[in-house]
């Protein structure tokens, strides 16, 4: 049955389709608290406040963020009017008054709100007469997308690659109404409140589900491998990623055969760990996807990775990785602007979907974590899977040397990955503060380590005066 969003919601859920909710911190206080102090009384309107969780994925100032990541990367470039306030991305120059900054902020800790409101609800018992399995699973439902949220705000705004810094984000394991305080925390800390979460969950959570737009075991064993591998723990990212794999793939999920079907997919595709709901005339996501297009980068290494020195053929693919071509075959993306965006934004049946996590990115921090310890033919296994759908030979992983290996595991990814979450940006970072690549090897504009992190907004700076800003 697919979701329809009726019945007892947050209220917090009730604005997150608004195109901006920058103002004084005062003014999003209603958007931070419970609509009454009895909107869960069982089982049935447990599930519908659940149903609001999972909606605030789909919030306007959180879907629409994605793309600016990769537009800070260079992977990506704004075409058609470009994005609010996304000059400064692409010029890697991001003040804290950027629009697009309190939105992805206030976006963030709305969902982690409203998770834990339903937490606080489940957790003194007043889904009367619901299942103690089940209410244990919800709350682990609400703990994957709180840890989620935090990992998105960690990776946005703190010094996720340093465990030793003290520029971490503000937790919130409790309901607030938006007018309390907090210090932020330490990386180590924050990492450590988001395991914390996903191991509870991995416990908890349903053991699988057939709609994948709902959270798993899976979703959260997946999702702490990721974890892992920012925070540098190659060799329980690699165990935990493996582990990761085979159990998805034992409940349910599997990779796609077709790159392109991931997306025409969406979220009924089997390779989606957690994708947002999106259908009908109201189900919708953020569709500024179709404002960006490929960079002069992304396209040389398209050519690159398949042994082309000159630009391929659009039209056939021919010359181009095969990922870049069924992203932007013009037959293929049309009016959409690419092929991870198939759908009409003016349709009322299935729209684009937002891939929050799929299980091919899993595959790739298997590789790059194996790789990062040594274990070679295992890093290369994974690596062959991603690169055998992408049409490339069955023996080219064997054919990549040890020295090389990291560096063409990210340029697949890359491939895979672009314009979704930004995982482009992020592996940049990490593969720069591994002394992998050189800091401005991808984009010019990037010169300072400092450029690495966003600014804090300064509408969560007015509102907290225990804030500290990133270093400028």
């Amino acid at each position: 049955m697919k979701i329809k969003y009726l019945g007892l919601l947050l209220a917090g859920t009730l604005g997150l389709n608004s195109c901006s909710m920058v103002g004084d911190i005062d003014d999003i206080k209603p958007y931070y608290k419970m609509e009454g102090d009895n909107v869960v009384y069982n089982l049935e309107s447990a599930e519908s406040v659940l149903r609001g969780v999972y909606k605030s994925w789909r919030a306007f100032n959180v879907s629409s963020f994605r793309l600016y990541m990769s537009i800070l990367s260079g992977t990506a470039v704004s075409k058609g009017g470009g994005l609010t306030g996304g000059q400064e991305f692409v010029t890697n120059s991001i003040q804290a008054n950027n629009v697009a900054l309190a939105n992805i902020y206030q976006g963030s800790y709305l969902t982690i709100n409203t998770a834990n409101n339903l937490i606080k609800l489940m957790e003194r018992g007043d889904a009367k007469g619901a299942p103690e399995k089940r209410v244990k699973e919800i709350i682990a439902e609400c703990k994957i997308q709180r840890a989620l949220a935090h990992f998105q705000l960690l990776r946005h705004f703190g010094y996720f690659f340093d465990l030793s810094s003290p520029y971490g984000i503000v937790l919130r394991s409790t309901p607030f109404s938006g007018t309390e305080t907090a210090p932020r925390a330490t990386v180590q800390q924050s990492y450590d409140f988001i395991l914390a979460d996903l191991n509870d969950a991995i416990a908890n959570a349903p053991q699988n589900n057939e709609l994948h737009y709902y959270v798993t075991k899976a979703t959260a064993k997946s999702l702490k491998a990721k974890v892992l591998l920012h925070m540098g723990n190659y060799g329980e990212a690699e165990t935990t990623a493996k582990e990761a794999i085979d159990d998805a793939e034992r409940n349910g999920y599997q990779l796609e055969g077709s790159f392109q079907t991931i997306f025409t997919n969406g979220y009924d595709s089997p390779e989606a760990l957690f994708a947002t709901y999106t259908e009908g005339s109201m189900e919708v996501a953020s569709d500024q996807i179709a404002r960006t297009t490929y960079s002069e980068f992304t396209k040389r290494m398209a050519d690159m990775l398949v042994g082309k020195n000159s630009d391929g053929d659009l039209n056939t693919g021919d010359g181009y990785d095969q990922r870049f071509y069924l992203m932007f075959n013009p037959a293929l993306a049309g009016a959409q602007g690419n092929g991870k965006h198939p759908y009409s934004t003016n349709g009322t049946g299935k729209h684009n979907t937002q891939m929050l996590l799929r299980l091919g990115e899993i595959y790739f921090i298997h590789a790059e974590a194996a790789a990062r310890n040594g274990h070679y033919d295992t890093a290369r296994h994974s690596f062959q899977t991603m690169a055998s759908r992408a049409s490339y030979p069955a023996d080219y992983a064997t054919g990549i040397g040890n020295n090389v290996l990291l560096a063409a595991i990210f340029q697949h990814k890359v491939l895979e990955l672009f314009a979704e979450n930004g995982e482009d940006w992020f592996d940049f970072v990490r593969y720069y503060q591994a002394k992998n690549i050189a800091i401005n090897a991808i984009k010019s504009t990037i010169k300072s380590d400092s450029q690495l992190v966003l600014p804090l907004p300064q509408t969560a700076l007015a509102g907290n005066n225990q804030l500290q800003q990133n270093p400028l």
